[in-house]
C-alpha cells in the first residue's frame, strides 16, 4: 500500500492547543491564507513547513494529516 496524503487535521489541532491560524501561520512565516488554503486542499505545507508545525503542536508530524492508503 501506498500513502498518500489526506485531509489536514489542522482544525483539530487548533482545537486542542486553543491556538489559531495567525498564530500558526506568524510561527511560519507565511499568510493567513496560505494555512486556510492548506485546510481546504488547495495547498500542502513543505516537509521543513510540516516538520515547524509539528513542534509548533509538539505533536509527530503523521499527526497532521489524514492518511489515506490504496
Amino acid at each position: 500500500m501506498t500513502p498518500r496524503i489526506g485531509k489536514s487535521r489542522l482544525p483539530e489541532w487548533f482545537a486542542r492547543t486553543s491556538t489559531k491560524q495567525v498564530d500558526l501561520a506568524r510561527y511560519l512565516s507565511v499568510s493567513e491564507s496560505y494555512i486556510s488554503q492548506v485546510i481546504k486542499g488547495d495547498a500542502q505545507l513543505s516537509v521543513i513547513k510540516m516538520k515547524m508545525t509539528a513542534d509548533f503542536f509538539e505533536c509527530h508530524m503523521d499527526e497532521l494529516v489524514h492518511w489515506i492508503y490504496d
